[in-house]
């Protein structure tokens, strides 16, 4: 079976409100945001705007896409040529009206936790040229029917083409072994500071394509 990203939807302006709400109720009950926003109600309201910074981000400096039109998951991939968020890059993808909507607490649980994955990552993967797969979430009433699959597949089949590596963290076990599956090796398992929930840092090498 042939896995192409033209037969992804690309996600566009009009989507974004969309898309951050699909990634908000994806996340919900993931650990890291059980940490950074620990009331459920705080986090059902906030998550949304937490997301629209990653979105927003990601359609301006990367590619943003869901299955099909409908949004049932979303994915938001960065290369790693604009993976450094500087002031001008985060001005001009309109994420700082995203990061002042998350209140500054938020930020900071966000900033503390996410510094140290930052810092792992560009250790893991200095001179090296890569894909980020900086979010991807399917909707809960959607999770189980393969759409995380459908998302990911067509940027593995690409990067395999391509000769490119694909980079990610992960803050549950059981996507751990999911994406080990797909051929992502585990560079470092971490914990987040003043946290009781690890994190993996993986990468997937490009396979070799037989003609």
């Amino acid at each position: 079976m042939s896995y192409k990203i033209e037969e992804l939807y690309k996600i566009q302006k009009k989507d974004i409100e969309t898309a951050c709400h699909v990634l908000g109720k994806a996340f919900h009950n993931d650990p890291a945001w059980i940490y950074i926003i620990p009331d459920e109600n705080s986090r059902k309201e906030k998550l949304p705007s937490v997301f629209e910074y990653v979105v927003r981000y990601s359609l301006k400096y990367g590619v943003v896409y869901a299955p099909t039109e409908n949004l049932e998951g979303i994915a938001a991939w960065v290369p790693h040529t604009t993976m450094e968020k500087s002031i001008w890059r985060i001005l001009r993808s309109g994420a700082f009206r995203a990061a002042f909507k998350m209140g500054r607490e938020i930020g900071k649980r966000v900033e503390k936790l996410f510094d140290q994955i930052d810092n792992d990552r560009r250790e893991h993967m200095k001179d090296r040229s890569y894909f980020y797969l900086q979010s991807i979430g399917v909707l809960p009433e959607f999770q189980g029917q393969g759409f995380g699959g459908r998302l990911l597949k067509p940027m593995f089949a690409k990067a395999d083409i391509e000769g490119f590596l694909i980079y990610l963290e992960t803050e549950t076990e059981k996507n751990m072994h999911i994406y080990s599956k797909y051929g992502f090796q585990t560079l470092n398992e971490g914990r987040a500071p003043g946290a009781d929930f690890h994190f993996w840092e993986m990468v997937r090498e490009p396979r070799k394509i037989e003609i």
